[in-house]
């Protein structure tokens, strides 16, 4: 079996240099060199074997990334699907490999991670109750992805949901909506979830106004809860909504059609997530932007601190959003703003 060192000898270069090559930090690499390494590894069959390093290495580059096995996984749900893309090359560039676990717990996957020796975990979920069982057998970084745990030990990285439920709610209210729904995944009182309705029914209070329960509408992160959130709302005086994923906003937005509504004529809807999905639909969906790519940045950042031992405090860090308005929203009818 070929060897990094086959590989540089037969490309004339140093080890180093095909490593960088072969691991994304090719950036000082002239286009003549990495297409010379490049040949070589083509030539030679040469394959990088992460396992047989982590043996004389004692360590790995490998970094896990483990989220729950549900209907609205990674490899459906829009918002993680394209965080994953954001990661996968924020690690390559630093020099890691991205492995993917589903799990329906956090040690349902600490056997695979204790045979690979990852370097670090990257948790998705809200697992953060079994962490501490993890951490005794698998001491690694770990780093809580959209998960408010005030842990003194792991690290966090969010972005600002309460208040981006307070901008989506109080951009409504001033367009002069006043029977508004929430639709979203069933949610405990900590959470993503729960932080945006928060800051919803915050800018709620503030007009005046209130959340009838009936307009509560829970649905899983999926475009088909979208559909169905539409069949909920028929016949209800609701003339606002607020979704707390743009996937799902997106099956609202065609359930309502087909039902012979109007958006936003008869009701507007805001998403969250600011997916290039919100963008592509009609009408063009207003949404609560957050920088996904920020996200996958900030994590890559902790753990590589971490790994390096620069640091071993938890950091908790929450990004911020802001409201992106497009064309499905504006004042209801009957309105001075809206048409009669």
């Amino acid at each position: 079996m070929p060897t990094l060192q086959d590989v540089a000898a037969a490309a004339g270069v140093t080890k180093m240099t095909v490593s960088n090559v072969l691991n994304g930090r090719d950036g000082k690499v002239s286009a003549a060199t990495k297409a010379r390494v490049l040949a070589a590894v083509t030539q030679l069959g040469y394959v990088p074997n992460a396992a047989a390093r982590a043996l004389t290495m004692n360590r790995t580059n490998l970094i896990s990334f483990i989220y729950p096995r549900q209907e609205d996984s990674s490899l459906t749900n829009a918002h993680d699907a394209l965080f994953m893309g954001y990661l996968e090359e924020a690690l390559r560039q630093a020099g890691y490999l991205l492995m993917i676990h589903a799990a329906t717990d956090v040690l349902s996957a600490a056997t695979r991670l204790r045979a690979w020796n990852v370097a670090g975990v990257v948790l998705l979920g809200t697992f953060q109750d079994e962490v501490a069982e993890l951490r005794a057998t698998h001491d690694v970084p770990i780093v809580f992805l959209d998960n408010y745990s005030q842990s003194a030990q792991i690290s966090t990285v969010t972005v600002a949901d309460e208040e981006g439920g307070y901008l989506a709610g109080r951009h409504l209210v001033e367009l002069g909506h006043t029977t508004l729904a929430f639709v979203g995944p069933a949610s405990d009182t900590v959470g993503v979830v729960a932080a945006r309705r928060q800051g919803f029914t915050r800018a709620l209070t503030e007009a005046g106004l209130a959340l009838a329960e009936p307009h509560i509408i829970h649905a899983d992160t999926v475009f088909a809860a979208g559909l169905q959130a539409a069949d909920q709302l028929a016949g209800s005086a609701v003339t606002g909504v607020f979704c707390t994923a743009d996937i799902i906003a997106a099956g609202l937005l065609k359930g309502l059609q087909e039902q012979g509504h109007q958006v936003p004529k008869d009701i507007s809807v805001v998403g969250f997530d600011d997916l290039p999905l919100a963008a592509q639909l009609l009408p063009e969906l207003t949404t609560i932007r957050q920088d996904i790519a920020a996200k996958a940045n900030a994590v890559v950042e902790l753990l590589g601190n971490q790994i390096a031992a620069e640091s071993t405090t938890a950091i908790h860090i929450r990004l911020p959003v802001e409201l992106r308005i497009r064309h499905s929203t504006q004042p209801p009818l009957g309105s001075n703003g809206g048409q009669a």
